[in-house]
């Protein structure tokens, strides 16, 4: 399913994802994965987008993402998103991937002026 997909140099992409192989979450953020949701992000979105991201990221050392702790409001308490993420949607137990994901895109790109398009 599509979703979109943030890297630590701010490149910004739609990706397919098949969110029922945990293996292909697994790829897309680099290992181990938790999920991330905000009221920030709800407020950004309009509806109950989440974040996948590295869940040993910090222990691994990766670099910070910059949209991942926008969203994370790592300004007010200091602990970063780092990693690549993408983005998800729940659904009761598990994850689906993004129905509009282009347009969310486009959202994100017109908010965002660091964000580079892939």
């Amino acid at each position: 399913m599509k979703t979109i997909k943030v890297t630590t140099d701010n490149t910004i992409s739609v990706i397919d994802v098949d969110f029922d192989d945990f293996r292909a979450i697994q790829k897309e953020v680099g290992g181990y994965f938790e999920t991330v949701k905000t009221s920030k992000m709800f407020d950004y979105f309009q509806e109950p987008i989440m974040m996948i991201v590295n869940e040993e990221g910090l222990i691994e050392q990766l670099p910070f993402n910059e949209l991942g702790s926008y969203f994370y409001d790592t300004i007010c308490h200091g602990c970063p998103i780092v990693g690549d993420l993408i983005l998800a949607v729940p659904s009761g137990e598990d994850i689906i991937g993004l129905e509009n994901a282009e347009a969310i895109k486009e959202k994100l790109l017109n908010s965002f002026d660091y964000l580079i398009e892939e």
